[in-house]
């Protein structure tokens, strides 16, 4: 038996797009507050749809979040991956996040998304050791050494393990 047929889980595959601008910043998506209190900033992202790849998910996800037009060429391969957990609906979400990286003179993004919930989020550009901080990260401190080291020229030659993130409770 399957999870998904034992919980009705659901599972999905993620892209999300580190955006790291000259002056040690990283742009950040968000704003919205869930039933704790907790402002919530995250990486530019989403799901990759069926028989999309990875790179090819992250470069329209960044497009329809911020209205930066990549190819999947000029993101390259995954810099990082990890697993992120939530209940949107009262039901288990299972997200594999892959993380991708894309250096980039600081611009003003603009969300051209139609989905409801994306249509108010805001942007922010947040200091290298803000990131992960407010998105559920259990060890934001994976994220900040990876962002320093993709910041200083340093790309793993191997996607770094981010650990894993939950979603916070939002009135759904």
């Amino acid at each position: 038996m399957s999870i998904e047929s034992a919980t009705g889980a659901g599972f999905r595959v993620s892209t999300r797009v580190i955006l790291t601008a000259p002056d040690g910043t990283v742009l950040h998506v968000g704003g919205d507050r869930c039933r704790e209190g907790v402002e919530r900033w995250f990486t530019p992202g989403g799901g990759v749809e069926d028989g999309e790849a990875p790179a090819a998910a992250a470069a329209r996800e960044l497009y329809e979040e911020t209205a930066l037009r990549v190819s999947a060429e000029a993101l390259g391969e995954p810099v990082g991956h990890g697993t992120y957990v939530c209940f949107p609906h009262g039901r288990l979400l299972v997200q594999q996040n892959w993380y991708f990286h894309l250096p980039v003179e600081r611009f003003a993004p603009r969300m051209l998304s139609d989905i409801d919930y994306e249509r108010h989020l805001t942007f922010r550009w947040l200091p290298v050791e803000e990131c992960g901080s407010t998105d559920g990260m259990l060890d934001p401190w994976r994220l900040v050494e990876l962002v320093k080291r993709l910041r200083d020229g340093d790309r793993p030659a191997e996607p770094v393990d981010l650990g894993g993130s939950y979603g916070p409770r939002f009135g759904d």
